[in-house]
């Protein structure tokens, strides 16, 4: 008798799809890495999180911390009278804490900037070559690496960014119930306080991947939703801005709970089944990236070939059906190759219209979400279309 045919395992293949479709985000350099409150390991691959909250509870330290907050170790003291024991117990914990070697692999993805929700150096310091820009927020304002040498707001480097303050900078960090709400108020108001580098970065992103998150915390969307407002100041539409999580440290609950509770936030996520986050980033790793040519400086006028092409769809794509119209554009804009000015947003529509041509084949969106999603790009090819024709 003939070997049964294996059946593929649905959720391998919609991880293999969705770790590709990430892995063109990312290549694009359009893709934002935020790294939760529980994603710290260090090089035994233990988490930093829970041997630094046994480290601040045990002797001699003993602080007496809010559980409700992650690691942010908030001392529950009404009038902060253990602040500066749990100061000086953070500091000494990561003078010898030695990271996971997952710090490096982090910044070799390419990512267009990372996000970190701790007050750790851990990406700076892996930082040796320099390729990447350092800045944390503080309450007083935003503090720039004095040793970076440019300004931060006129450099083109990607960024890590320390949204939870600095370890090294006492004043930006978060230790009682006074400094979180002051954060949780300046952080929803704040906008010259962010650098200029970020909000730009923040309002051109065509992704965002969540890794070390427990997604059902009360205070995380208030911090999403302040990017959010930079994607929407960027004249973007909320559906159009993919959000990517792995989901190990979020606790376990109920599917459709935890559907729920990603309803809070104001993008629409895809999590990864079977992979972990260091699973995740050590393929991503691997995977080739393809440098964009507009990354490397090249804003050349329009040719006349690519001037004929976009004349062309500027009339035509009204007289199409939505989704017949994207589709023979988008065949035509491949064969085009096309490395304009406007190179990275075409390239973001098209991994828009990918996604949701598999999601629609996959069956996990609806017919009628499918047409949204179409709308919205044919729409956002009508903005940018006349700024290649009219520079």
């Amino acid at each position: 008798m003939p070997e049964p045919i294996e059946t593929p395992d649905p959720d391998v293949l919609t991880d293999t799809r969705d770790l590709n479709t990430l892995n063109t985000f990312i290549s694009s350099q359009s893709c934002v890495l935020l790294l939760g409150p529980l994603f710290g390991v260090d090089a035994n691959s233990e988490k930093i999180h829970s041997n630094l909250r046994s480290f601040l509870t045990a002797e001699p330290n003993l602080l007496n911390l809010d559980d409700e907050f992650d690691n942010l170790y908030i001392c529950k003291s009404p009038d902060s009278t253990q602040n500066a024991i749990l100061i000086n117990g953070l500091d000494s914990y990561y003078k010898t804490v030695q990271p996971h070697q997952v710090y490096s692999q982090i910044l070799s993805i390419g990512f267009r900037a990372i996000i970190s929700y701790t007050s750790d150096l851990l990406l700076a310091e892996a930082n040796t070559n320099n390729e990447y820009d350092f800045a944390f927020f503080s309450a007083k304002g935003n503090q720039i690496n004095p040793d970076q040498g440019t300004a931060l707001n006129a450099t083109k480097k990607p960024l890590i960014y320390n949204i939870f303050g600095n370890n090294s900078d006492l004043n930006s960090l978060i230790t009682d119930y006074d400094s979180l709400y002051d954060f949780l108020i300046n952080i929803l108001q704040a906008n010259q306080e962010f650098p200029l580098q970020l909000k730009n970065i923040l309002s051109s992103a065509r992704a965002f991947l969540f890794l070390g998150f427990d997604l059902r915390k009360w205070y995380i969307p208030l911090i999403i939703r302040k990017f959010n407002h930079f994607i929407l100041n960027g004249n973007r539409t909320r559906t159009a801005v993919s959000a990517f999580a792995c989901l190990d440290d979020t606790d376990d609950i109920q599917a459709d709970l935890l559907a729920e509770g990603l309803s809070k936030y104001p993008l629409s996520f895809t999590a990864f089944k079977g992979y972990n986050s260091l699973q995740l980033l050590e393929k991503l790793a691997m995977m080739p990236k393809k440098v964009p040519v507009v990354a490397l400086g090249n804003s050349r006028p329009v040719s006349q070939t690519e001037l004929a092409f976009f004349k062309k769809w500027d009339q035509e794509m009204k007289t199409y059906g939505k989704e017949e119209g994207l589709k023979t554009f988008f065949k035509e804009y491949k064969d085009l190759n096309y490395s304009g000015v406007y190179k990275i947003e075409f390239d973001g529509k098209y991994m828009d219209y990918n996604k949701a041509c598999t999601d629609k084949y996959f069956g996990t969106i609806s017919r009628e979400d499918f047409d949204v999603a179409c709308n919205i790009i044919v729409l956002s090819l009508f903005e940018y279309i006349p700024k290649v024709l009219n520079p």
